[in-house]
């Protein structure tokens, strides 16, 4: 059997992912996966690729091609999740901001810098014209440590995925001020360059399962009980989540969203403004061949 070590975050995008490893499939083709929680989101991931803990990883695009550039070893392979994220922009229900125009120049939490917490957080002010140069950021690790963070008054605004953040909004922990959706695809999967290289046949296995495994679960007609089971969400919550959600039904590289993304990290001097498509993408052929 080979070990291939698979994570992404504890979040409802990665059903397909769930549904799969729970399946037996990849284990019938010689595959141990082997799927780690990242509560610390997309940097952690990219760390986690890097330092070669992770054979494949479910990115946020825009810390992919953050970490790439910052010359992690690891390619995108394909997009995962073709629809934008919604980010909640989050503060403490207590607090005395009523608006996100009272936000300006204030504390932000993040889970590291470099996952999307961190990256929304400029694209948002940026997009509101404040200044970037002066923001200050609290690393907290994770949604537990915004939290606590909130809680002790050490920070005053979190960016995180508006539905997994739902019920402390809903149980008067956090009020949300407001959303900013990101301008480009949110979730890709990426590969380490060791991986690829050492279980090639088994990567390329395994992502040609979850594709099908994809396509299987967007016809079921059973989507919203299985991730309101899974992930402990209210079906109303999960309805309504769905309707904006769109899982890749097929392996692909989209050149002009990866342009998009490149051209506003680099407008936000995030990335190197040069960075070219190629150097962020792996073999694709490799897999539309095996599929």
């Amino acid at each position: 059997m080979i070990e291939l070590k698979i994570g992404g975050v504890p979040e409802h995008f990665n059903t397909p992912w769930q549904l799969l490893l729970s399946s037996g499939i990849l284990e019938k083709s010689g595959i141990a996966p082997q799927w780690t929680d990242y509560h610390g989101g997309t940097g952690l991931l990219a760390q986690a690729l890097d330092d070669d803990d992770l054979d494949i990883g479910i990115l946020l695009t825009e810390g992919a091609v953050q970490g790439i550039d910052k010359g992690k070893a690891f390619k995108i392979f394909s997009f995962y999740v073709d629809s934008s994220l919604t980010w909640g922009i989050h503060v403490p229900a207590n607090s005395s901001f009523q608006n996100v125009s009272a936000l300006e120049g204030k504390r932000y939490a993040i889970s590291r810098f470099g996952s999307g917490s961190h990256l929304m957080a400029i694209i948002d002010a940026k997009a509101r014209g404040w200044s970037t140069e002066s923001m200050q950021f609290k690393v907290v690790d994770d949604l537990a440590g915004a939290r606590a963070s909130f809680q002790q008054g050490n920070s005053d605004i979190f960016f995180w995925e508006k539905f997994t953040t739902k019920f402390l909004v809903d149980n008067g922990e956090f009020r949300r001020v407001g959303e900013r959706k990101t301008p480009f695809s949110c979730f890709v999967i990426c590969v380490s360059d060791k991986a690829f290289k050492e279980k090639n046949t088994a990567v390329l296995t395994t992502l040609k399962a979850l594709f099908q495994q994809v396509n299987d679960f967007i016809e079921s007609t059973d989507k919203v009980s299985i991730i309101s089971d899974f992930y402990h969400l209210k079906p109303a919550d999960v309805e309504d989540w769905l309707k904006d959600v769109s899982w890749a039904p097929r392996p692909h590289l989209d050149p002009a969203m990866l342009q998009t993304t490149i051209d506003t990290l680099g407008e936000l001097s995030l990335i190197n403004k040069n960075l070219q498509i190629n150097h962020l993408v792996g073999p694709i052929e490799a897999l539309t061949k095996e599929l």
